[in-house]
């Protein structure tokens, strides 16, 4: 109990005692004290002196406390043993005080039974007494009537007490406060009970100030409240300091709020006292569910002994934490989090509470793990090359190897540093390897040079040195990267194969046959010895496609070309003859034998031997002229090829239109004639109409280097349409079209048009190889579906199939499976979607028909157009 207060109730003119909710009795004041000559010791709880000797001595403490438990105001009598012996029993009228609905605490008074009632007092005696009291008083009648006031009262007023009687007329109590502060004392006037209110008091020099005010009735003997005691006891500077104390909590709870970060507040022994919005937002908990925390699952399994110890370890040992531990949000997802937790130290460097942050480090975490999971996989890639890796400083001093560089040598990467004069460089090359070396270091090119290195066994091995500088943003040299490729093999060989070239001069010499290569790709020509001499020209000199044709004659140059066109395309061999025509118009006649194949480096290659037979060769100059005419046929027919497939893209609609006008004039003649089915076939002419004109325009904008309009589409909408284009098809075929979209797929980057000549191809191919079929149902199947960055189409018939060889075939130009195909369609649907950066493929189904289909990339905002070139 507040000691201004505890010392009010000293000089009341009663015994007065306080018990707490539990029944301890926590506070008795000087009278109650010294009647029953027990003093209350700061120490200990005050009991009553029960007389065991009374018949109600034994069950005094039950009753007290079923009357305790009541929560409502009561008497009762108690037998006490007064100091001199003597047995006494005391009346206790007992009233709860309240906060927030529950009993705070219990204030009595206890007065003798026996007591003489006493009607008259000596008023002057009375008004000393109140007067002694150090605090303002004010005694009113049970009515509420004013009837005096003691002189600390009229000090602190400046008013007199006629002024006072008439208080709740005057600003003497706060008018915020007044209301409030009359209704208290009304209600406590009606249950006759004790008030306990604060409230703010106007003092003589006009400023208010907050006190504590204490409203106790004074009853006589039969329980009768004869007057009021209200105390006033000033609490202002107790109430300021709550106030900016309750300030600096709302200003501290609004800063924890404005935290993005979650706070957690935890108390000196643990316990959990508040956690700011964030975080709670973020558990999805309430702060009752999270005070025992150690028990629920917000901190990953895996993780929670480890912020169990780190919080004990800071509590027991005021150590601040910091760990990264996965905490679980409310969605139920683990999130990684860095937990830190600091304390609040006061001014005698006391901690007060802990403060713990939590800093959501998932991405920075993840991304962690990414760059860790990287850097393995290029030190699994970098020790899994074939070769040794070297790296460099920009300054040429060696910080880095793989694993192969340290096996090859067996000295650690410090002792490599010194390979200019450590011995690992064989001394013929190592000032060539000096001298290129660190020529590159000082002008940033790449280098590319041959050394021997000596191997930790005492072999010598030829290397080829490759070395690339990493730049940085700025174009900044921060290593050198160097692979040291083992090519002692090669060099090996390289030598056996000179003497085996020797060999093979001399042979070719003798038998007149020469040899030579093309790389297609490129047009580099190598020749043999002998095949300079064949083809007259001076040996050493740089040998080009133009050399050979200026030799030939003009059958040998359509021969030749032919030969070179075919071999870009395929591997296989070739056997042909030529007829050369000298600087001096003598004439050669020379058999080719050759093979294109794909070399070592992937490139297309064209390898073979030419062989000097003038003399057997006149007899079959009229064979070349045949070739030559069959040549020419060939690419007259592709001509015509390309003419029929536009006829036959063409073809559709216009029989649509000759269809559709035979039905409107038919209508038309009727009597009378229907309109409304003459206005549908109208409508379907001019449908089949855009659709010819749509097929010209797709096939213009295919071969035209105008790139078509690439906009994002929706490719279920895209096949929709092509299915209601092949309506009529589909109906003269009567095979059924199952589509199977998929739900919500990304929109593709893509020319509609194009896209819709593919699939109609792909429609029109199944729609034919399903018709022959007669001995099973027929069926296709159109389906969308997602696929990674990308969105596919599938196309599945159950048609005669590709055949044995078609799959791999089925896109080359001018192939078909169909008796009257052209081979056209699959090999530009190919190059449309090829432009479209996707891919197109075909696949015997497991029982019977095909399925052909095509992806495409998803359209990315903005679109980047000039990725895509969409050249037909």
């Amino acid at each position: 109990m507040e000691a201004g207060l505890a010392r009010v109730l000293d000089t009341l003119p009663g015994m007065v005692f306080s018990i707490r909710p539990d029944g301890v009795i926590d506070f008795v004041n000087q009278a109650l004290a010294e009647y029953t000559g027990i003093p209350l010791s700061s120490k200990n709880d005050w009991n009553w002196p029960i007389d065991p000797r009374h018949l109600t001595a034994a069950t005094f403490p039950s009753e007290f406390r079923t009357m305790l438990a009541r929560n409502e105001q009561f008497e009762m009598e108690i037998p006490v043993s007064l100091p001199h012996g003597a047995s006494q029993s005391l009346r206790l009228r007992c009233n709860p005080m309240y906060d927030a609905g529950d009993v705070h605490r219990w204030y009595g008074i206890a007065t003798e039974r026996n007591a003489d009632r006493r009607p008259h007092r000596d008023e002057n005696d009375f008004q000393r007494i109140v007067d002694s009291i150090p605090v303002p008083v004010a005694v009113t009648t049970p009515t509420g009537d004013v009837e005096a006031l003691n002189n600390p009262a009229l000090e602190y007023f400046g008013m007199t007490l006629e002024e006072l009687k008439n208080w709740k007329a005057t600003e003497v109590v706060h008018p915020e406060d007044l209301q409030a502060t009359i209704e208290d004392q009304l209600a406590a006037h009606r249950a006759g009970t004790f008030y306990n209110v604060e409230s703010r008091h106007l003092r003589n020099d006009g400023i208010y100030r907050w006190h504590n005010v204490l409203g106790l009735p004074l009853r006589d003997t039969d329980g009768t409240i004869l007057r009021w005691f209200h105390l006033l006891v000033d609490i202002d500077d107790r109430k300021r300091a709550e106030l900016e104390l309750a300030a600096r909590e709302r200003e501290a709870t609004a800063v924890l709020e404005s935290i993005s970060a979650g706070i957690g507040v935890i108390g000196i022994s643990g316990e959990v006292e508040a956690i700011n919005g964030p975080l709670l937002r973020y558990y999805g908990r309430t702060l009752g569910e999270l005070r025992d925390w150690e028990t629920t699952d917000v901190v990953h399994p895996d993780d929670m002994a480890r912020m169990i110890d780190a919080v004990h370890r800071a509590i027991t040992l005021g150590e601040p934490y910091d760990l990264e531990v996965r905490l679980r949000r409310a969605d139920g997802a683990y999130r990684w989090f860095q937990v830190t937790g600091s304390p609040l130290m006061d001014a005698d460097g006391g901690i007060v509470r802990w403060y713990a942050l939590h800093v959501d480090i998932d991405d920075r975490k993840r991304a962690e793990e990414a760059l860790a999971e990287r850097e393995r996989e290029s030190r699994f890639i970098v020790d899994g090359i074939a070769g040794m890796i070297a790296i460099f400083s920009p300054e040429a001093k060696l910080i880095g190897g793989n694993q192969q560089i340290i096996d090859y040598f067996q000295r650690p990467i410090s002792e490599l540093d010194n390979w200019a004069t450590n011995g690992i460089t064989h001394p013929d090359d190592l000032q060539l390897c000096i001298d290129s070396f660190m020529g590159s270091i000082a002008s940033g090119e790449p280098y590319d040079y041959e050394t021997r290195f000596l191997r930790h066994d005492g072999v010598w091995r030829w290397f080829q040195l490759r070395g690339l500088p990493l730049r940085d943003a700025q174009g900044q040299i921060v290593r050198w990267y160097g692979l040291l490729t083992d090519i002692d093999d090669r060099k090996r060989t390289e030598e056996q194969l000179r003497r085996s070239e020797a060999f093979l001069a001399d042979a070719q010499r003798l038998s007149k046959t020469g040899s030579f290569s093309l790389r297609l790709d490129h047009g580099d020509i190598v020749w043999s010895a002998e095949t300079y001499r064949i083809f007259d020209v001076e040996q050493g000199s740089p040998v080009t496609l133009q050399t050979v044709l200026s030799r030939l004659d003009p059958e040998s140059v359509l021969t030749v070309r032919d030969v070179i066109e075919k071999a870009r395309s395929e591997s296989t061999d070739f056997d042909y003859d030529i007829k050369l025509v000298m600087s001096d118009s003598s004439v050669k006649y020379v058999r080719v034998l050759a093979r294109s194949e794909k070399n070592k480096d992937g490139e297309q290659e064209l390898v073979g031997a030419v062989q000097d037979f003038t003399e057997s060769r006149i007899a079959e100059e009229a064979l070349n002229g045949v070739r030559s005419e069959l040549a020419y046929v060939t690419r007259v027919t592709s001509l015509g090829v390309l003419t029929a497939s536009i006829a036959h893209e063409v073809n559709q609609p216009l029989a649509g239109i000759v269809a559709n006008a035979s039905t409107c004039l038919r209508v038309l003649a009727t009597e009378p004639p229907n309109l409304e089915i003459a206005k549908d076939t109208a409508k379907r002419m001019v449908r089949d109409a855009n659709r010819a004109a749509d097929v010209i325009v797709r096939l213009r904008a295919l071969f035209s280097r105008k790139p078509p309009l690439v906009e994002p589409l929706d490719i279920n909408e895209v096949a929709s349409e092509v299915i209601a284009l092949a309506f009529s098809d589909i109906q003269r075929a009567r095979i059924p079209v199952i589509s199977d979209f998929g739900v919500g797929l990304p929109p593709v980057a893509g020319a509609r048009v194009q896209l819709q000549q593919v699939i109609m191809n792909l429609l029109r191919n199944a729609i034919e190889a399903t018709s022959v079929v007669k001995d099973r149902p027929g069926r296709i199947l159109i389906k969308t579906q997602a696929s990674g960055n990308a969105v596919q189409l599938t196309v599945q018939d159950a048609g005669i199939g590709f055949g044995p060889e078609g799959t791999d075939r089925i896109f080359d130009a001018f192939y078909t499976t169909k008796p009257d195909g052209m081979g056209i369609g699959l090999s530009v649907s190919r190059s449309i979607i090829e432009n479209h950066n996707g891919r197109l493929w075909a696949q015997n189904n497991p029982m019977h028909g095909a399925t052909v289909g095509f992806s495409i990339p998803k359209h990315q905002s903005p679109f980047p157009t000039e990725n895509y070139p969409m050249n037909g």
